[in-house]
C-alpha cells in the first residue's frame, strides 16, 4: 500500500508553502519530513487529510487520485494535530469515546480498543482524569491514542513532541515505532528535532516547500552533516 504526492503547489495568497511537492510513502515504514519551521510541514499534513483543498498536483492512494477530502482515505487515516485538539474539560477516555463514535466504533468496540491503544501507548492510568490536569506528555499520549482509535493504515503527525520534555519526546518516539512495525502502519512524521528519529527511518529533508533530499541515508545526525548549511537554521 503507497500513499503519494505528485507536484503539489499550494500558495497563501503570495506566499508559497509548497512548490511542486513529490513524494511517496508506504505501509509499515515511518518516513521522517525534516525541516525547519515554515519548511511547508503542516501544510502537506493538511492536504493529504483533506483539510484544505488541494490547489495543484495530486495525491494518491494505491495510484488511485484523490480529490478533496476522501473517504476512501479517510477510514484509513489517524492525525495528530500539532496544536492540541482534546475537549480539556473532559477525561481522556470520554475524548477517546467520542472519537472511536465518530469512526462508528460501537461502545462495546470502543471500550476495548481503548485499553488497547492505551496499553500501547503507556497512559491506561490517567484515563479518568480530566484532560486538564494531565501533564503536557500525558495529554500528547492521549491525543495519539484518539488517531489510532480506529486502527488506521496511516498516521500523519505534524510536531508531535511539541512542548514535551526529552523523556516524554524519547518515550514517544519509541513507542510510535514500535506500533508501526508491529501493525505495519505507514507513518509521515514531520519535525525539526532529529533525535526523534531512527537510522532506518526513511527521510525527505524539505525547505521552503520543496524537497531536498529523499531516501535512506544511514543515521539522522550523519545526512544533516551534509546539509544543515544549507536547509537546518536551527535545531
Amino acid at each position: 500500500m503507497t500513499l503519494c504526492t505528485e507536484q503539489l503547489t499550494h500558495h497563501y495568497r503570495s506566499r508559497l508553502a509548497l512548490d511542486t511537492f513529490s513524494v511517496q510513502f508506504h505501509a509499515g515504514e515511518i518516513t521522517a519530513i525534516l525541516g525547519p519551521n515554515g519548511a511547508g510541514k503542516s501544510t502537506l499534513c493538511k492536504l493529504i487529510a483533506g483539510l484544505i483543498t488541494c490547489q495543484q498536483g495530486q495525491i494518491k492512494l494505491d495510484g488511485s487520485p484523490l480529490h478533496g477530502p476522501s473517504r476512501k482515505l479517510i477510514g484509513q487515516l489517524g492525525f495528530v494535530f500539532q496544536e492540541p485538539a482534546l475537549d480539556m474539560m473532559r477525561t481522556g477516555r470520554a475524548n477517546l469515546l467520542y472519537a472511536a463514535g465518530l469512526h462508528g466504533l460501537s461502545k462495546n468496540a470502543s471500550t476495548a480498543q481503548i485499553e488497547i491503544t492505551c496499553s500501547l501507548l503507556h497512559c491506561v492510568h490517567v484515563l479518568d482524569r480530566p484532560v486538564n490536569q494531565l501533564s503536557g506528555g500525558e495529554r500528547r499520549r492521549i491525543e495519539v491514542a484518539r488517531a489510532l482509535i480506529h486502527q488506521p493504515r496511516w498516521l500523519l503527525l505534524d510536531e508531535p513532541s511539541v512542548g514535551l520534555d526529552i523523556d516524554s519526546r524519547q518515550q514517544l518516539s519509541e513507542d510510535i515505532h514500535a506500533m508501526a512495525r508491529e501493525q505495519h502502519m505507514g507513518v509521515v512524521w514531520c519535525t525539526h528535532i532529529t533525535d526523534e528519529l531512527e537510522p532506518d527511518d526513511r527521510l525527505v529533508i524539505m525547505h521552503r516547500g520543496t524537497v531536498r533530499f529523499s531516501g535512506y541515508c544511514g543515521s539522522p545526525n550523519e545526512l544533516l552533516s551534509r546539509y544543515r548549511s544549507e536547509v537546518v537554521t536551527d535545531v
